[in-house]
């Protein structure tokens, strides 16, 4: 009568805790397709990556990071010269180092200043008016696209560190709720058994 009132609920939770367990590796694995039979067996993210990049970028462009309110955010006087300081002052870095060392390294800096007071000129125009083309053909700048082809190009088990890096914690809790679980229905079941 103890026997049932222990065991039946360990086995409970030790099937739900595994079978939890196995699911959650399901979803990586296995990687490669494995024919059994008339079935073919591969881990979800594996089988639908292509499918699931195109949803990421959907879902980014739609809700995310509209380009609307990506080039309403660049379109501050604050990004804008925030940007511009950043653009000029890379260009004006680049342009005295790639010089050829036999001009002298005043007449260098002299030529570098002048390229980057130039910038600083021209450069929120020219943010305006590359800001007012995307706005005008939105479609042409997606967001998600380019996260999209970042994650084809991820190999599964890159992908799998980054989930496991991102909800490994919550992972392991859905484990233990499947052990918790299985725990509560051997509980029932013995108590049921018991009833007879």
């Amino acid at each position: 009568m103890l026997a049932r009132w222990i065991f039946i609920p360990l086995i409970g939770a030790f099937i739900g805790w595994m079978t939890n367990v196995i699911a959650i590796r399901m979803l990586f694995r296995p990687r490669r397709p494995v024919k059994i039979l008339f079935w073919t067996l591969q881990g979800l993210i594996p089988r639908r990556k292509a499918e699931i990049a195109a949803n990421i970028a959907g879902v980014v462009d739609k809700d995310l990071l509209p380009v609307k309110e990506v080039l309403a955010y660049f379109n501050t006087p604050e990004a804008t010269a925030g940007l511009t300081k950043i653009v000029a002052d890379l260009v004006r870095r680049r342009l005295v180092e790639r010089l050829p060392s036999f001009i002298p390294l005043g007449l260098r800096e002299a030529a570098g200043k002048a390229i980057e007071e130039t910038i600083m000129k021209e450069m929120p125009s020219a943010l305006e008016e590359l800001i007012e083309e995307l706005s005008r053909n939105p479609a042409s700048f997606s967001i998600g696209e380019i996260l999209a082809e970042k994650f084809n190009k991820l190999d599964i088990a890159q992908m799998e560190d980054v989930v496991v890096t991102v909800a490994g914690r919550e992972l392991r809790y859905i484990e233990w709720l499947g052990g918790l679980l299985g725990l509560l229905i051997g509980v029932v079941q013995a108590f049921l058994a018991g009833w007879r």
